[in-house]
């Protein structure tokens, strides 16, 4: 996994809202509030609840990363971070598995929540030899929009299936959003904007 974390310089426009970037890194559903571990074989619901905030859902072009975290509970062991607010390419919970795509989600804390320890996890098919399917960090979350998203960056990673990301506090999942991972001929149009019309089916 690539987590990306992106420190945001200014809050972006109020028309967009926005995150700190993890590569590795919405209208609100409101539904009652579930263990992070819940995890059963349907996918479950996407919610977003108080005091978590999100603006965007979707798929992003490769930023520059300007150093890496440790993050000992992520498959590759550290995360990406980024100075950069990325812009959203296109809003689709579609995304093609090719190296990389970024996606992911626009977030923040509502304006006067606490500072409180906050875990996000992303689920997804087994990567690596390991078998992985479950990572998680710290976001490292306050009142400013940044991205948290997940970046492809090695062919490993590169597993179709559902991939769901979660914000969790004290076990209690505030935020789920689903994506759908797809071979990358099923969902060429990011990686058209991204990469120049070079994808060749």
């Amino acid at each position: 996994m690539r987590g990306a974390a992106h420190f945001p310089k200014a809050p972006p426009p109020a028309s967009r809202g926005g995150i700190r970037t993890f590569a590795r890194g919405a209208a609100l559903w409101l539904l009652s509030a579930l263990p992070a571990a819940a995890q059963g074989t349907a996918p479950l619901a996407d919610i977003l609840l108080p005091p978590l905030e999100m603006s965007e859902a979707g798929i992003y072009c490769p930023a520059d990363h300007v150093a890496k975290e440790d993050a000992p509970d992520t498959e590759s062991g550290y995360i990406l971070l980024t100075e950069e607010n990325p812009e959203m390419v296109l809003s689709s919970r579609v995304v093609p598995a090719y190296i990389g795509i970024s996606f992911g989600i626009r977030i923040r804390l509502e304006p006067g929540a606490p500072l409180e320890p906050y875990v996000f996890t992303v689920h997804h098919p087994p990567v690596g030899p390991r078998q992985v399917t479950t990572e998680s960090w710290n976001p490292a979350l306050d009142s400013r929009w940044g991205v948290r998203s997940f970046n492809f960056e090695f062919d490993r990673e590169l597993v179709t299936g559902t991939w769901t990301f979660e914000v969790s506090r004290d076990d209690v999942v505030l935020l789920r959003q689903s994506f759908e991972v797809v071979p990358p001929m099923q969902a060429p149009e990011a990686i058209d904007i991204c990469f120049g019309n070079t994808f060749v089916s």
